[in-house]
């Protein structure tokens, strides 16, 4: 977690599959979920919104070691322990994206590494 992989998808297309070819020169890439610095959330004390703000800037930074950008950031799924504060991830997320905000879904789970309220995985485009 939190390294460089970023997973691609295959070139070729296969005749077994069960979608059609591929009209557009894309790639999609897969980024392992991130989760906030585990230091600056030991104690406990950094709000979900700031994990959430934390997590993006290392999504962010992960989609840059690929040659993409944010606008290239087509979805991301983000888990959560704390359900209740879906409005501080959304507010973290309105700040974060200037104009075009990506395809999100909360997930909402029971525990995460580090003890951490927030963990974010993304999937983009190479075109």
């Amino acid at each position: 977690m939190n390294g460089d992989a970023a997973r691609y998808e295959g070139d070729h297309f296969k005749a077994t599959a069960g979608y059609g070819a591929r009209k557009r020169n894309l790639q999609l890439v897969f980024f392992d979920a991130q989760y906030p610095d585990p230091e600056q959330t030991a104690d406990g004390h950094q709000s979900v919104e700031s994990q959430t703000v934390n997590a993006l800037e290392r999504v962010e930074a992960a989609v840059g070691r690929s040659d993409l950008d944010l606008d290239d950031v087509l979805r991301t799924t983000v888990y959560t322990t704390d359900l209740d504060r879906i409005d501080a991830i959304e507010s973290a997320y309105d700040a974060y994206f200037d104009d075009r905000r990506p395809a999100m879904t909360v997930v909402g789970v029971s525990e995460l590494p580090n003890d951490v309220a927030v963990q974010i995985e993304a999937t983009g485009v190479k075109r």
